[in-house]
C-alpha cells in the first residue's frame, strides 16, 4: 500500500533515512541503502508534519497531527516518549536546537522550549490575517517566521525583549 505522505524530514547528517509522515496516521522511517521502512509514529488522525531532532544526543521525531496533539518518538521504541494536546490541528512546525514552533488551525502559535517538551512556553495568535501555511525557526533559535495562505510573512522573537 502506498504511503501518501505530507512530510519529510532528514533522520540523520550523512542522509541516508529519511521520516515520511501522512494521510494513513503514520510516520516512517526509510532507510535509502537498503529500502526497508520501519514504522515509528502513529496517531489518530492523519500526521501533517514530522521533523527529526536530537535530544541528549538520542534521535528522536515529532509529529503533528490533525487529532490536535504533537508527540515526541524515541525510534527505539512504538510507545510516545511525550504527547501534547494543542488547540486545534496542527498545519506547521520547526525545530532548532531547543525551539519547537507550532502552527495550527485558527492561527495558534505553540512555542516550546525543548528542554521542558510536554509544556507550552508561550502561545499567541498570529499577526497574519488568514491560515497559517509555515513557520521557521531562525538558526539562532532567537525567533521564527511565519507564513500564511495569502502570500503574507511575520518575523516573530521568542522573547519579546528581541522584538525589533
Amino acid at each position: 500500500m502506498r504511503h501518501p505522505f505530507y512530510s519529510l524530514a532528514n533522520t540523520d547528517q550523512d542522509g541516508t533515512k529519511v521520516i515520511s509522515a501522512g494521510a494513513d496516521k503514520q510516520a516512517k522511517v526509510l532507510d535509502l541503502a537498503s529500502g526497508q521502512t520501519m514504522q515509528v509514529a502513529a496517531h489518530d488522525a492523519p500526521i501533517r508534519c514530522v521533523k527529526y531532532f536530537e535530544a541528549g544526543g538520542t534521535p528522536m521525531a515529532v509529529t503533528g497531527s490533525w487529532d490536535k496533539t504533537i508527540k515526541y518518538w524515541d525510534f527505539r521504541s512504538a510507545t510516545p516518549a511525550g504527547t501534547v494536546q494543542c488547540q486545534e490541528r496542527v498545519y506547521t512546525m520547526d525545530v532548532k536546537e531547543n525551539l519547537l514552533v507550532i502552527g495550527t488551525a485558527d492561527r495558534y502559535i505553540d512555542v516550546i522550549n525543548l528542554k521542558e517538551p510536554v509544556k507550552f512556553y508561550k502561545t499567541l495568535q498570529s499577526p497574519l490575517k488568514w491560515q497559517t501555511r509555515v513557520v521557521s525557526c531562525f538558526t539562532d533559535s532567537q525567533g521564527f517566521a511565519i507564513g500564511s495562505i495569502e502570500g503574507r510573512c511575520a518575523i516573530q522573537y521568542v522573547e519579546d525583549k528581541d522584538q525589533r
